[in-house]
């Protein structure tokens, strides 16, 4: 996936209600942009960070730059648009990237259910059978100086809910997939936030139990270009390592 035009750099001066920040572009311009991620972003939204921003061509939008990536400790990329992510699975799953989804004709994003309340990110249809696959797809942006990854980075009722989704699915017996899409180039394996959010990870221990497929892979990140980069292990121990600082 390439950005529709070159990305502008700023410096990252403050962040409030969690969808807008304030950048440096210069000593004498400073610009409010939007932020397309509502998460806490733990250690990616810190005083002084340096940031690159898109520019959308809609007149009517009242933040045309949005904020697309953070360079972090350690100078590692941290893509932050989550609006991104749904695209760049669709444009894998074309290209045949991503090995969990092989074997489908057809995929839709965000598609409602029917009958039923569920909406899901990612629904894999195959014309040659009655087999659907369903995804729902978390996005991990927290990581740590030994290069693991965790989700979620805040009590995250939202992902309870698409969990609790995926086993009500698989209980009908649909296949269904947690697939963790890793946005932090310094991140080679993922774990539960068992120290952020306690209730998240016993559910997905039980999700494993009845059969939820995990999947992780890590997106390239340049600013020009992103792209699914490859898998990567997850990790579900049956009790976490002592935690070093988020990074």
């Amino acid at each position: 996936m390439n950005f529709a035009s070159e990305l502008s750099e700023a410096i990252l001066l403050k962040r409030y209600d969690r969808i807008l920040v304030d950048v440096a572009v210069s000593k004498k311009e400073i610009r409010t942009i939007y932020c397309p991620n509502n998460g806490l972003l733990r250690g990616c939204d810190s005083l002084g960070s340096r940031v690159w921003f898109s520019t959308s061509l809609n007149p009517k939008r009242k933040h045309p730059d949005v904020w697309e990536i953070v360079e972090i400790e350690g100078g590692h990329l941290v893509l932050v648009n989550n609006l991104r992510s749904h695209d760049l699975l669709i444009e894998a799953f074309e290209q045949n990237l991503i090995a969990e989804l092989i074997g489908y004709d057809e995929i839709l994003k965000n598609h409602l259910l029917d009958k039923s309340n569920i909406v899901v990110d990612l629904a894999l249809r195959n014309f040659n059978s009655n087999e659907n696959c369903y995804v729902m797809v978390e996005q991990v942006t927290m990581g740590d100086e030994i290069h693991r990854g965790f989700f979620p980075d805040a009590p995250h009722t939202p992902a309870l809910k698409e969990l609790n989704d995926l086993i009500d699915l698989k209980i009908k017996g649909h296949r269904a997939i947690l697939f963790f899409l890793v946005q932090h180039t310094g991140i080679d394996r993922v774990f539960p936030a068992d120290h952020v959010d306690k209730q998240y990870g016993l559910l997905l221990r039980e999700a494993i139990k009845v059969g939820i497929e995990l999947c992780a892979y890590r997106v390239a990140i340049s600013l020009k270009t992103l792209k699914i980069d490859k898998a990567i292990e997850i990790i579900i121990p049956k009790k976490m390592p002592l935690y070093s600082k988020p990074i």
